[in-house]
């Protein structure tokens, strides 16, 4: 696995007009990447993550093949940085504690409509996370299920602004709402933890979303 940081150029014209539309931006971190017309769906191939930190010219990618940020325009960036991760089920072993970073679109569909309905109270969004947790191997530290759910110290839930995009004109745009969770997790299932983190977490991953970040706690 490869992580890299982007220092984005925003006095490049090409960067503010791939910052407002999300498949364009979606696009410029895909170009990176090799150019296999056969695939069908390279960006989920090579579990291809991505997030635009708040309020910086910082964007991390994570990636299972390594990036080349060279097939980017002239001085799009400027700074990258790559290096590779390897990750094992010792690393991320039963009980480890970590602090994390994820924006995603809290969201679930409709059994009955099939439409997808998002979770706009933080109190949702973090059922919505602690849900997740039970599925992907880990809980958010201090949490039981009688828990206040906005009384967990260990967990921030922060307004993230929404994604917008248009793919070609005559389709639907992308809206998506996202918000940034951080907080301090323990991992309760090392196999199901290690695909969270390389394959991502929610809706709209091709669109900045599911990229869960860790630190060690000391």
């Amino acid at each position: 696995m490869y992580l890299s940081q982007l220092i984005l150029n925003e006095r490049q014209p090409q960067v503010y007009g791939d910052l407002g539309n999300a498949h364009r931006f979606h696009q410029r971190i895909m170009q990176a990447f090799p150019d296999e017309v056969e695939r069908e769906k390279p960006r989920q191939d090579w579990n291809i993550l991505f997030r635009h930190e708040p309020d910086s010219e910082v964007v991390l990618v994570q990636s299972d093949i390594a990036p080349d940020w060279s097939r980017l325009p002239e001085n799009y960036l400027l700074h990258s940085q790559v290096k590779e991760v390897h990750l094992t089920v010792e690393q991320l072993a039963k009980g480890r504690i970590f602090r994390f970073r994820l924006r995603t679109n809290p969201s679930k569909r409709d059994k009955a409509t099939r439409k997808i309905i998002g979770f706009f109270r933080s109190k949702d969004q973090k059922k919505w996370l602690h849900d997740q947790g039970k599925k992907h191997g880990f809980s958010i530290l201090g949490h039981n299920d009688n828990d206040d759910q906005d009384d967990n110290a260990h967990l921030e839930v922060i307004p993230s602004p929404s994604i917008f995009g248009i793919k070609e004109k005559g389709t639907l745009p992308i809206r998506i709402h996202t918000v940034l969770f951080q907080g301090v997790l323990q991992v309760t299932n090392p196999e199901a933890f290690i695909q969270a983190v390389q394959k991502g977490i929610g809706r709209g991953r091709s669109y900045g979303c599911g990229l869960l970040s860790l630190m060690r706690v000391s």
